[in-house]
């Protein structure tokens, strides 16, 4: 007996937000300094290293040196939804 042939429907996952990217404008394109979604992660790519942290973040610029402070709202309705 043959089976009969099914096509099987792909599993579709929720849509995943995409994370905001905080960056230095030194330079063209910018430096990206690490990326942050709403639930208040920060995640932070160093070498070969990526490190969740909470806010707020301290960082220096790679290419320019400038100091830059990221302070995350802690109330998720401050961020806008996304289209």
């Amino acid at each position: 007996m043959s089976t009969p042939n099914r096509r099987r429907t792909p599993h579709l996952s929720p849509p995943r937000e995409r994370p905001t990217r905080w960056e230095c404008h030194c330079q063209e394109p910018p430096v990206l300094l690490a990326t942050y979604d709403r639930s208040g992660r920060v995640n932070i790519k160093v070498r070969d290293r990526y490190w969740n942290v909470a806010s707020p973040v301290h960082t220096v610029c790679p290419k320019c040196g400038a100091e830059h402070l990221l302070e995350l709202p802690q109330d998720d309705g401050l961020f806008s939804p996304i289209p």
